[in-house]
């Protein structure tokens, strides 16, 4: 998640940046090009920071550099350029959206039993609180959404669950007293916002962070009257193995989103001669959205790419950029929704004219190995970078790749970009198991000319083939498709295809049939025939 949020943070950047006045400096997975200057330019110099705005584990990596290179690390207790703002008055305010509960019908699992994992880790490791400060963390464990990040349904807080209570700490605003009654019930108390620290600082025994997310200031106040104990926070692995009713959920909000997008691919079939936009089409899109049940709004702003635009792999288009679409090239569109039944997110990529043969071979090999990685079987313990080379292969036997990672996991109804299960060439030694929801999402862009990307969201489940289950090396696992869209028919080279892939879109067509359009208009339900019958 981390890492997918620097790339895209990263790529605005180097657009917007003004380079005779700032230099941008990259992180990459965990190397980053600030520490690097810092361990030659930070010598016999003190460097502060924020403890509000840095991790503990960053924090101790740039303490061991600065103090290496003979300086001082200092935290300061106000944020300078928030001190200045104060004095210009462009002091940002803190959303003021309403917080609402998620009913278990949609959650699968009660308040109380997720605030007794956390308990029964206490419990293990001989601690008395646990305080977290990652957003879609507490949304997870309280049941609760709101709207305060956009795309993101979170509410921004901070917790501290002991063995007898569970603390809240939040804009009370936010905070219906019908909330207020039903977080009660699981002996959670709310407490004003800004108390966090305070609190912190008051408690004894011990505490433990998560090192990884837990920032520099909580360890700075826990450790005032408590000693700190530094775990991996166990919600991590209980949000990212889906239980049955989300993993129903998810299916079923799959279906809704299958409908919309299919409604939307017929009409641009239809309606691109109008003068259909980037940023247009994408509205478009959202407003066939908008008219499933349940839907909450986007899990993403979407990139929306015509021609080379496409080739960008984060672009996002704006009036200045935006170009229109026509039938001379290729256009890809990724996008999702959240639905309180699960989040969405997919990618197609069309051409709404006649396709060049090269065009065909590019996409069909980025189809090959999006197929190949959707029909993997996988014993336990197997991570994402051992997969990772099944969506690629077809690109690297034709000397191609792409620069971004295969698969990233996906919330149930939270962010879009959930970890820790990725699939990619970085190694993550984290295993993918039953419950996990992944993107497969190889891609090919020609720079300059046009992009390609085929996104589905899937989950993981155990392989029920009898002869996994009889396996020695078993239990196995395999992908089930959740997302239900039909590839772009006029770009598939059938004779690039084994058979063993057009079996496989037959399956996946039918599964389109059975779910998908019986919910389609007449109209839509013909374009949707047309484009499935491409054998």
């Amino acid at each position: 998640l981390v890492c997918k949020l620097l790339e895209i943070v990263q790529v605005q950047a180097s657009q917007q940046l003004d380079n005779n006045h700032y230099s941008l400096m990259k992180q990459t997975g965990f190397i980053s090009e600030t520490e690097l200057w810092l361990s030659t330019n930070a010598k016999n110099k003190r460097v502060a920071v924020d403890p509000t705005l840095i991790s503990v584990a960053r924090a101790t990596q740039l303490q061991k550099i600065i103090s290496e290179s003979g300086g001082e690390l200092v935290m300061l207790e106000d944020n300078l350029v928030d001190s200045v703002k104060q004095k210009l008055n462009d002091v940002a305010k803190l959303p003021t959206s309403n917080a609402f509960a998620l009913d278990i019908l949609y959650t699968g699992e009660s308040i109380e039993a997720k605030i007794k994992l956390i308990q029964n880790t206490l419990s293990k490791f001989g601690a008395d609180y646990m305080a977290l400060n990652v957003l879609d963390e507490i949304a997870w464990l309280l049941n609760i959404r709101g709207a305060d990040i956009d795309f993101n349904p979170l509410v921004i807080s901070y917790v501290i669950i002991g063995n007898d209570a569970t603390l809240l700490f939040v804009d009370v605003n936010k905070i219906s007293s019908e909330l207020v009654e039903l977080l009660k019930l699981s002996n959670v108390e709310i407490h004003c916002y800004s108390e966090f620290y305070t609190k912190l600082n008051s408690l004894y025994g011990t505490i433990c962070l998560d090192d990884k997310t837990a920032n520099y200031a909580m360890l700075m106040n826990a450790k005032q009257n408590a000693t700190t104990m530094f775990i991996r926070s166990p919600i991590v692995a209980a949000k990212a193995c889906k239980n049955i009713i989300e993993a129903d959920g998810a299916r079923h909000a799959h279906i809704k989103d299958g409908v919309a997008v299919i409604s939307f691919l017929s009409w641009l079939d239809s309606n691109w001669k109008s003068g259909v936009t980037e940023i247009s089409s994408a509205e478009k899109l959202e407003e066939f959205r908008s008219k499933q049940k349940n839907l909450k709004g986007a899990s993403f702003a979407s990139i929306s790419g015509f021609a080379s635009n496409g080739a960008i792999i984060h672009y996002h288009a704006t009036p200045q950029t935006s170009k229109i679409i026509d039938d001379s090239n290729m256009y890809l569109i990724d996008s999702g929704g959240q639905y309180l039944e699960g989040t969405t997110d997919i990618t197609r990529t069309v051409h709404l004219g006649t396709p060049t043969a090269e065009q065909k071979k590019h996409y069909t090999l980025v189809l090959k190995g999006h197929l190949q990685l959707a029909r993997a079987r996988f014993p336990k313990g197997t991570c994402g970078e051992h997969l990772d080379v099944l969506a690629r292969a077809p690109l690297w036997n034709n000397y191609f790749n792409y620069r971004h990672g295969t698969g990233h996991g996906v919330g149930s109804f939270l962010c879009v970009h959930e970890g820790p299960q990725r699939i990619s060439q970085a190694p993550s030694a984290i295993p993918l198991l039953p419950g996990m929801i992944v993107s497969n999402e190889p891609g090919l862009y020609i720079s300059g000319e046009y992009g390609i990307r085929i996104e589905n969201l899937c989950i993981i489940k155990q392989d029920s083939n009898k002869h996994a289950i009889d396996s020695e090396y078993g239990p196995f696992y395999c992908f089930e498709n959740l997302t239900l869209v039909p590839y772009a028919k006029k770009l598939i080279n059938i004779d690039l295809l084994s058979n063993e892939d057009i079996e496989q879109i037959k399956i996946y067509y039918k599964e389109i049939i059975e779910k998908v359009r019986p919910n389609l208009s007449i109209s839509d339900q013909a374009w949707l025939d047309n484009e499935i019958n491409f054998i």
